[in-house]
């Protein structure tokens, strides 16, 4: 995947300031939950926030995806780090083999990611790619 096709993201408050930076480090466009006070809000706020501002939620909170499946929550796409090793240099090392992969970013996708492989649900269908 080219990094410019890489959506415009909203951090939650739970993913280290290392890995923001990391990512607007390669380019990407970055808000951060915590530079805008934001930590605390509800997820439904950050969500809302989010599907205003066309960004994908990264985080490492499920309670997202419970949001926008089971309550059928507007979103603009949601990246989860489903990662049981989150130290910043871990997060860091599996975004870069999620960006080597040939993912479509596009309204209302939400994507899993873990150790060993990448889930992707668009409109009911989902995908799944291995590291």
């Amino acid at each position: 995947m080219s990094l410019l096709s890489v959506p415009k993201i909203l951090a939650d408050e739970n993913v280290s300031p290392k890995v923001v930076s990391y990512l607007r480090g390669k380019g990407l466009d970055v808000i951060d939950t915590k530079e805008e006070n934001w930590q605390g809000q509800e997820d439904e706020f950050l969500l809302e926030k989010a599907y205003i501002k066309n960004r994908f939620i990264l985080t490492h909170d499920s309670d997202f995806g419970t949001l926008a499946i089971n309550k059928r929550k507007k979103y603009y796409g949601i990246i989860y780090l489903k990662l049981k090793n989150m130290k910043p240099s871990n997060v860091i090392k599996v975004i870069e083999k999620f960006f080597l992969l040939d993912i479509e970013f596009s309204y209302g996708t939400l994507i899993v990611i873990d150790k060993a492989k990448v889930r992707v649900r668009k409109s009911n269908i989902t995908r799944q790619h291995s590291f």
